[in-house]
Protein backbone atom coordinates (compact mmCIF):
# COMPACT_ATOMS: atom_id res chain seq x y z
CA UNK A 1 0.00 0.00 0.00
CA UNK A 2 1.27 3.47 -0.92
CA UNK A 3 1.28 6.02 1.82
CA UNK A 4 0.10 9.57 1.47
CA UNK A 5 3.67 10.96 1.70
CA UNK A 6 4.85 8.59 -1.08
CA UNK A 7 2.00 9.79 -3.37
CA UNK A 8 2.94 13.42 -2.72
CA UNK A 9 6.60 12.61 -3.45
CA UNK A 10 5.72 10.92 -6.75
CA UNK A 11 3.46 13.87 -7.72
CA UNK A 12 6.23 16.38 -6.94
CA UNK A 13 8.76 14.31 -9.00
CA UNK A 14 6.41 14.16 -12.02
CA UNK A 15 5.72 17.89 -11.73
CA UNK A 16 9.47 18.71 -11.52
CA UNK A 17 10.20 16.43 -14.49
CA UNK A 18 7.51 18.19 -16.58
CA UNK A 19 8.84 21.64 -15.64
CA UNK A 20 12.44 20.57 -16.45
CA UNK A 21 11.33 19.17 -19.80
CA UNK A 22 9.40 22.35 -20.67
CA UNK A 23 12.31 24.58 -19.60
CA UNK A 24 14.87 22.59 -21.65
CA UNK A 25 12.62 22.72 -24.76
CA UNK A 26 12.27 26.49 -24.49
CA UNK A 27 16.08 26.84 -24.29
CA UNK A 28 16.52 24.90 -27.60
CA UNK A 29 14.50 27.53 -29.48
CA UNK A 30 16.99 30.27 -28.62
CA UNK A 31 19.33 30.80 -31.57
CA UNK A 32 22.62 32.49 -30.75
CA UNK A 33 23.25 35.74 -32.58
CA UNK A 34 25.96 35.59 -35.26
CA UNK A 35 29.37 36.83 -34.19
CA UNK A 36 30.33 39.96 -36.10
CA UNK A 37 33.82 40.28 -37.56
CA UNK A 38 34.70 36.56 -37.37
CA UNK A 39 37.45 35.63 -39.85
CA UNK A 40 36.35 32.48 -41.73
CA UNK A 41 39.95 31.47 -42.54
CA UNK A 42 41.14 28.68 -40.30
CA UNK A 43 44.55 27.98 -38.83
CA UNK A 44 44.72 24.21 -38.35
CA UNK A 45 46.93 21.14 -38.12
CA UNK A 46 45.99 17.71 -39.50
CA UNK A 47 47.83 14.63 -38.32
CA UNK A 48 48.15 11.35 -40.22
CA UNK A 49 45.95 12.56 -43.03
CA UNK A 50 45.22 11.16 -46.48
CA UNK A 51 43.51 12.92 -49.38
CA UNK A 52 42.25 11.03 -52.43
CA UNK A 53 41.14 12.79 -55.62
CA UNK A 54 39.28 11.08 -58.48
CA UNK A 55 38.99 11.88 -62.19
CA UNK A 56 35.72 12.40 -64.08
CA UNK A 57 35.40 8.60 -64.57
CA UNK A 58 35.73 7.82 -60.87
CA UNK A 59 39.29 6.48 -61.10
CA UNK A 60 41.98 7.58 -58.64
CA UNK A 61 43.81 10.65 -59.91
CA UNK A 62 45.91 12.00 -57.04
CA UNK A 63 46.61 10.64 -53.58
CA UNK A 64 48.46 12.53 -50.87
CA UNK A 65 49.29 11.37 -47.37
CA UNK A 66 51.57 12.66 -44.65
CA UNK A 67 52.02 12.64 -40.90
CA UNK A 68 51.43 16.42 -40.53
CA UNK A 69 49.79 19.22 -42.54
CA UNK A 70 49.74 22.76 -41.15
CA UNK A 71 47.59 25.46 -42.73
CA UNK A 72 48.70 29.08 -42.45
CA UNK A 73 45.78 31.31 -43.53
CA UNK A 74 47.82 34.52 -43.41
CA UNK A 75 50.36 33.25 -45.95
CA UNK A 76 47.72 31.11 -47.69
CA UNK A 77 49.95 28.04 -47.80
CA UNK A 78 49.96 24.62 -46.28
CA UNK A 79 53.15 23.03 -44.97
CA UNK A 80 53.43 19.26 -45.12
CA UNK A 81 55.97 17.05 -43.37
CA UNK A 82 57.19 13.90 -45.14
CA UNK A 83 54.57 13.97 -47.91
CA UNK A 84 53.89 10.99 -50.17
CA UNK A 85 52.08 12.08 -53.35
CA UNK A 86 50.92 9.73 -56.11
CA UNK A 87 49.74 10.79 -59.57
CA UNK A 88 47.84 7.99 -61.28
CA UNK A 89 47.84 7.57 -65.06
CA UNK A 90 46.33 4.85 -67.25
CA UNK A 91 49.70 3.14 -67.74
CA UNK A 92 51.84 4.37 -64.83
CA UNK A 93 51.99 5.74 -61.30
CA UNK A 94 54.25 8.63 -60.29
CA UNK A 95 55.29 8.59 -56.61
CA UNK A 96 56.76 11.76 -55.14
CA UNK A 97 58.31 12.00 -51.68
CA UNK A 98 60.30 14.69 -49.87
CA UNK A 99 61.22 15.97 -46.45
CA UNK A 100 58.76 18.88 -46.66
CA UNK A 101 56.27 20.40 -49.07
CA UNK A 102 54.41 23.66 -49.31
CA UNK A 103 51.13 23.88 -51.15
CA UNK A 104 49.28 27.02 -52.24
CA UNK A 105 45.68 27.79 -51.26
CA UNK A 106 44.43 26.90 -54.76
CA UNK A 107 46.21 23.51 -54.44
CA UNK A 108 47.77 23.92 -57.88
CA UNK A 109 51.39 24.66 -56.90
CA UNK A 110 53.48 22.38 -54.72
CA UNK A 111 57.12 22.86 -53.75
CA UNK A 112 58.91 19.72 -52.59
CA UNK A 113 62.17 20.29 -50.72
CA UNK A 114 64.82 18.40 -48.78
CA UNK A 115 65.53 14.92 -50.08
CA UNK A 116 63.16 14.87 -53.08
CA UNK A 117 62.50 11.54 -54.80
CA UNK A 118 60.27 11.11 -57.86
CA UNK A 119 59.65 7.64 -59.26
CA UNK A 120 57.60 6.48 -62.22
CA UNK A 121 56.43 2.85 -62.28
CA UNK A 122 54.93 1.59 -65.54
CA UNK A 123 52.07 -0.78 -64.76
CA UNK A 124 52.35 -3.15 -67.75
CA UNK A 125 56.08 -3.32 -68.49
CA UNK A 126 57.20 -2.87 -64.85
CA UNK A 127 59.86 -0.43 -66.11
CA UNK A 128 60.73 2.34 -63.69
CA UNK A 129 62.75 5.51 -63.51
CA UNK A 130 63.69 7.56 -60.48
CA UNK A 131 64.75 11.18 -60.14
CA UNK A 132 66.50 12.64 -57.10
CA UNK A 133 67.17 16.29 -56.26
CA UNK A 134 66.84 18.82 -53.44
CA UNK A 135 63.85 20.88 -54.62
CA UNK A 136 61.07 20.53 -57.20
CA UNK A 137 58.23 22.85 -58.21
CA UNK A 138 55.10 20.87 -59.16
CA UNK A 139 52.24 22.28 -61.21
CA UNK A 140 49.38 19.93 -60.30
CA UNK A 141 46.86 20.27 -63.18
CA UNK A 142 49.29 20.07 -66.08
CA UNK A 143 51.37 17.55 -64.05
CA UNK A 144 54.68 19.23 -64.69
CA UNK A 145 57.74 19.54 -62.49
CA UNK A 146 60.88 21.63 -62.66
CA UNK A 147 64.04 22.34 -60.73
CA UNK A 148 67.12 24.49 -61.22
CA UNK A 149 69.18 22.36 -58.83
CA UNK A 150 71.32 19.27 -59.58
CA UNK A 151 69.25 16.21 -60.45
CA UNK A 152 70.11 12.55 -61.00
CA UNK A 153 68.02 10.15 -63.06
CA UNK A 154 68.36 6.36 -62.93
CA UNK A 155 66.32 3.59 -64.59
CA UNK A 156 68.11 0.54 -63.22
CA UNK A 157 70.70 0.57 -65.99
CA UNK A 158 71.36 4.09 -67.20
CA UNK A 159 72.27 7.16 -65.18
CA UNK A 160 71.92 10.84 -66.09
CA UNK A 161 72.95 13.86 -64.06
CA UNK A 162 72.33 17.51 -64.81
CA UNK A 163 71.74 20.89 -63.29
CA UNK A 164 68.12 21.85 -63.85
CA UNK A 165 65.27 19.87 -65.34
CA UNK A 166 61.77 20.26 -66.71
CA UNK A 167 59.49 17.22 -66.56
CA UNK A 168 56.10 16.54 -68.12
CA UNK A 169 54.70 13.62 -66.13
CA UNK A 170 51.78 13.15 -68.53
CA UNK A 171 53.98 11.99 -71.41
CA UNK A 172 57.15 11.18 -69.37
CA UNK A 173 59.31 13.66 -71.23
CA UNK A 174 62.01 15.62 -69.51
CA UNK A 175 64.44 18.30 -70.55
CA UNK A 176 67.79 18.54 -68.82
CA UNK A 177 69.07 22.13 -68.76
CA UNK A 178 72.85 22.18 -68.32
CA UNK A 179 75.96 20.23 -67.31
CA UNK A 180 74.37 17.01 -68.56
CA UNK A 181 76.35 13.80 -68.03
CA UNK A 182 75.16 10.34 -69.02
CA UNK A 183 76.34 6.82 -68.53
CA UNK A 184 74.53 4.14 -70.53
CA UNK A 185 74.61 0.39 -69.94
CA UNK A 186 75.30 -1.78 -72.97
CA UNK A 187 73.04 -4.83 -73.20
Amino acid sequence: MITRNTRHGITVMVLLTAVSFWFSRSQDDVVPAPVAGLDPKLDYVLRNFEVQSYDENGRPSINMQAPVLRNNPEQQIGTIEKPVIRFYQADAVWSLTSDTATITADKEHVRLSGQVHLQKNELITRNWVELNTQEVQIEVSPRTAKTDLPVSIFDGLNRLTAVGMELDMTNSRFKLKQQVKASYAVK
